[in-house]
């Protein structure tokens, strides 16, 4: 067992997992990534996450309802979305579906990291 963090990253694009990969593996924490909404929910379902962060729209499924159905299987999940888009969503209208943030790609991150740590300790727990 560890104690570090896992966080589970779902964006269509293998660069982003990658980036998302070098970038939370240099903050000690355990990722992994997937490249679909499928995917994220089977991973959601098979092992506990302290952490979803996700773009809006993985392949042609919009990221509300994968947020929705994630929150659905673990409720104090926290959730960071990501998009390209902005002008499709706003954070309002994601938080409805259970998200905490929204961040427009490329990434502050320093931002990122703030929301980051905020998320982890409303839900970090060693187990």
């Amino acid at each position: 067992m560890t104690n570090r963090p896992k966080i589970l990253v779902v964006d269509k694009d293998e660069k982003i997992l990658s980036a998302f990969g070098d970038y939370l593996r240099k903050k000690n924490y355990l990722m992994t990534g997937v490249n679909s909404v499928k995917t994220g929910l089977k991973a959601i379902r098979k092992q506990r996450f302290n952490l979803l962060i996700t773009d809006v729209r993985v392949n042609s499924e919009f990221g509300a309802g994968f947020i929705s159905q994630a929150k659905k299987i673990h409720v104090n999940l926290p959730v960071i979305a990501i998009t390209s888009f902005p002008d499709k969503i706003t954070e309002s209208d994601l938080k409805m579906h259970g998200a905490d943030y929204l961040f427009i790609k490329p990434l502050e991150l320093n931002k990122l990291d703030k929301a980051i740590n905020i998320c982890l300790k409303s839900n970090y727990k060693t187990f």
